[in-house]
């Protein structure tokens, strides 16, 4: 089929630009081949979407035509954050099948748009662009806070409702755009689970490491504002160059510090280098890491290093109820575990379905009233917002590297 395309549009192209004079039967034959063209373009065309539920930013395929609720989604699926972004990618694709199969939403199907932002704000922003000119109804996803940032007002000025599943830094909701939703926990519940893990351990004297992006240094000064209210001391706030392999100079100062506890605020790639040079160094204090950091990739990047480490986290999959059946059905469909946003981007999807359906229609001011008066309660717990569309209870929990393996801590 595409070499009958490709003989008939270089015969067209001939015609056209000089090969052949415009006389008589050869008038007529542009016309046959220009309909020609169109029909076999056509039924090209609709044979390529057959059975698409994903779509990638580089495919040619449009499934907007196919009568789908089309939702983009912005993740990281290349570079040092691929990991997240590909797990958060997987489970809305499984929540989509789930729901397509039990007859949709509206009685249409959703189907997703992928683009790929690299946790980068400039390839972000360029992801943003090809979902606006794909013609979606909803976007959701965002991972790295920073990139999330740089794309949001392409979104706004397309009237599109954002749902942001994993991206936390309250820099998102201060911009004010009312149709963009945080369902992670915020950097305030983040710094208030880190009050209450230094109370559980005893531990009074906090040392701070962010990156400088917009998600780390936002986590690292809430705790530096929060964490004195509740008695604990903030001895030094140390900055970190991304992808940097020598950190002595912030090893030295943590051990001049005196801290008993540091909180790594960054994203596990450079975490696990970070904590393995306060230990080489002599750091025998407490050490934890923030959701940036909540994955099994850190316990293999840390090794031995890793053990003791804790990790204020989302509501990760092997603690929540429901989570079995839901780790079943990921490795059935992924050859895989799910990842740390598993249950906030399943629940993402679900918490969408359910805004469309109580408005009854995709107008995005109706769906994001919906989404503002929602209370959902999922796997990754009990989701409502607050004014400013943050996530009004936190869902945080705490971890601790056990063994190799990931252990629950309560209080």
């Amino acid at each position: 089929m595409y070499d009958i395309l490709h003989q008939v549009t270089c015969t067209l192209a001939k015609i056209l630009y000089g090969g052949y004079e415009m006389k008589g039967k050869n008038i007529r034959l542009v016309a046959l081949l220009i309909a020609l063209v169109m029909s076999i373009t056509f039924i090209v065309g609709c044979g390529s979407n057959s059975g698409t539920t994903t779509t990638d930013s580089s495919d040619t395929d449009d499934s907007a035509d196919s009568g789908d609720i089309l939702i983009g989604v912005l993740s990281p699926t290349s570079g040092s954050e691929a990991y997240y972004g590909k797990d958060m990618l997987q489970s809305y694709q499984l929540a989509v099948e789930e729901i397509n199969a039990a007859g949709g939403v509206l009685g249409r199907n959703l189907a997703l748009y992928h683009a790929d932002d690299a946790c980068d704000p400039n390839t972000a922003s360029q992801a943003a662009a090809r979902i606006v000119t794909s013609d979606v109804d909803f976007v959701v996803g965002g991972y790295c806070s920073g990139a999330t940032i740089s794309a949001l007002q392409q979104f706004y000025d397309e009237d599109l409702l954002m749902l942001i599943s994993a991206a936390n830094s309250t820099n998102i909701t201060a911009l004010g755009l009312e149709q963009t939703f945080m369902l992670n926990g915020t950097a305030d519940h983040g710094a208030a689970m880190v009050a209450q893990l230094c109370e559980y351990l005893g531990s009074t004297k906090v040392a701070l490491i962010h990156q400088g992006d917009a998600y780390t240094q936002n986590l690292s000064d809430t705790c530096e504002r929060v964490l004195p209210e509740s008695g604990l001391e903030i001895v030094t706030v140390e900055v970190m160059e991304q992808g940097s392999a020598d950190v002595s100079a912030i090893v030295t100062a943590v051990l001049y510090s005196g801290a008993d506890f540091v909180y790594w605020c960054g994203y596990h790639a450079d975490g696990s280098n970070v904590i393995k040079q306060l230990r080489q160094g002599g750091y025998t204090g407490e050490i934890a890491v923030g959701d940036g950091s909540a994955s099994v990739e850190l316990i293999e990047a840390c090794g031995p290093a890793g053990e003791g480490v804790y990790v204020t986290s989302p509501p990760y999959v092997g603690f929540t109820e429901g989570g079995e059946d839901f780790i079943a059905d990921y490795n059935e469909m992924f050859d895989m575990e799910p990842g740390t946003y598993a249950t906030l981007c399943y629940d993402t999807i679900y918490i969408l379905k359910e805004a469309i359906e109580a408005a009854g229609t995709l107008d995005t001011a109706a769906v994001r009233d919906a989404v503002m008066d929602i209370e959902y309660d999922g796997l990754s717990g009990f989701t409502k917002f607050t004014a400013n569309r943050e996530l009004a209870i936190s869902n945080f929990i705490v971890i601790q590297i056990v063994d190799g393996e990931f252990v629950l801590i309560s209080f």
